[in-house]
């Protein structure tokens, strides 16, 4: 069976469904606890780990040894019962269905896409960069800080318009896109102070990429956008050109490298290519999205996703 953590009204995961023939369940955390049981019991001999879930029709109950592969996509937070109003029990409730999951994932002894550990890690910046450099990708001068003086040496080394500022994560509370560091940014630097910010040196592109890695599969879609958008593809998806792109064998080599390095199954890196065809790379998101990208170079990432889940659950099957 194949277990995917997400959402139904999922746009990806849906694609991915479409191509799937084997039993597969979709389990949204946001039931958890209030919509959805968990039994596990230790008992004599017997070792029991059932997953009761409450899905139209009725009620499914899941035995956790017969799972043979999860997606793990995009979550939701867990789901309290609003009849707890309490504070403090709403805490304690949160705590103790969080430790339940994690622990229950711990337990699920089969192949993971990502495996929730991997996919936290994987999602931080400092570190992609990290392993990005020591197997062999180009990445961008970087500099992040909250010390204005070392910000404002970063900028002052450079030409204008030849440092862009972007952020750990774009929250939408408070959206932040890449954007050049403008005079008045400069005018403006002991801000940098409030919290830490990532300067880059601006990398000149001919094309942008969204790479997307399943295993041992890669799907690179080459993104050549409208010039206003050449600090931030994403602005100007809907008017950008797509196609399909062939890494260098190094840089496709040194890409898979990261993944085993960040223990990745799944990932959609952004790369830029200079003018002279240098390949930078940029950051991998573990959860990242795919249909913009697919749907438009008819690469087949929803059954590249699917033949993966369908082969190691039947890995399980058969060893079963």
């Amino acid at each position: 069976m194949i277990l995917i953590v997400s959402f139904p009204d999922n746009a990806h995961v849906n694609r991915v469904l479409e191509h799937i023939t084997r039993p597969t369940t979709v389990f949204d955390i946001a039931d958890f606890p209030s919509r959805t049981q968990l039994n596990v019991s230790f008992s004599g001999e017997s070792t029991g780990v059932n997953f009761l879930s409450f899905t139209p029709p009725g009620l499914v109950e899941i035995n956790l040894a017969e799972i043979g592969a999860v997606w793990f996509r995009r979550i939701r937070p867990i789901g309290l019962d609003p009849a707890l109003t309490d504070a403090t029990s709403r805490l304690f409730a949160w705590s103790e269905s969080t430790e339940a999951l994690t622990g229950l994932w711990h337990a699920m002894e089969c192949f993971w896409m990502n495996p929730p550990a991997a996919d936290e890690a994987g999602q931080r910046k400092i570190r992609q960069l990290q392993l990005a450099r020591e197997v062999g990708l180009s990445v961008p001068e970087t500099l992040i800080t909250n010390d204005p003086e070392r910000a404002a040496a970063f900028i002052d080394q450079r030409a204008d318009g030849a440092v862009i500022r972007k952020a750990f994560r774009n929250i939408a509370e408070a959206p932040r896109s890449t954007a050049m560091v403008t005079r008045e940014d400069r005018a403006h630097i002991d801000d940098v102070r409030y919290a830490p910010v990532t300067f880059q040196e601006f990398v000149p592109a001919d094309l942008d990429l969204r790479v997307i890695v399943v295993e041992q599969e890669i799907f690179a879609a080459a993104i050549r956008s409208e010039p206003e958008y050449r600090t931030d593809y994403r602005l100007g998806i809907g008017s950008a050109e797509f196609s399909p792109h062939r890494l260098p064998d190094d840089v496709a080599s040194a890409l898979l490298a990261l993944h085993a390095r960040l223990g990745l199954a799944y990932g959609a890196s952004d790369f830029r290519v200079t003018p002279d065809g240098e390949h930078v790379f940029l950051e991998v998101n573990p959860g990242g999205e795919y249909l913009f990208a697919s749907d438009r170079t008819g690469q087949p990432v929803p059954q590249a996703i699917a033949a993966s889940l369908e082969r190691h659950d039947r890995d399980l099957a058969g060893a079963g």
